[in-house]
């Protein structure tokens, strides 16, 4: 899925930010965005517009929200990351290191690759900082 839509470490982050945000009761505002993107208003428009453009994102009266294949990149993209980074781990990288390195390349992978090294692994039930890791396929 992830790599059918071709995203940047830009738009990845985006996604990250707004389905972490998710959680929360209220959706994200584009302020609220580019703050935690570290990047002024202009650029996090620039990037949601982009992603509405690839269908994953919607911006509704100022709150941005994800579309329905936004909910599965995002989904996928933290079950790519917390693979990754337990794997890096179990092959001995500090943890913190890990999940830094995983955000690098988690949107890269395709998911039949990350598929096969969950059950490489055994199928952790969780990542190095306790989240649980969700097998989505």
């Amino acid at each position: 899925m992830i790599n059918k839509i071709e995203l940047t470490k830009k738009e990845r982050d985006t996604i990250i930010a707004v389905g972490d945000y998710g959680e929360k009761d209220f959706p994200l505002r584009l302020v609220d965005l580019s703050g935690m993107l570290r990047v002024r208003p202009p650029t996090a428009l620039n990037l949601v517009k982009r992603l509405e453009e690839k269908g994953c994102l919607s911006d509704e009266k100022g709150m941005i929200i994800f579309t329905e294949l936004g909910k599965r990149v995002y989904d996928e993209l933290v079950e790519n990351h917390r693979v990754m980074e337990t794997l890096m781990a179990k092959s001995g990288m500090d943890p913190e290191k890990a999940c830094l390195m995983s955000g690098n390349i988690d949107y890269l992978i395709d998911h039949i690759s990350v598929d096969r090294l969950f059950s490489g692994m055994g199928k952790p039930k969780n990542c190095p900082h306790g989240k649980k890791i969700e097998q989505i396929h």
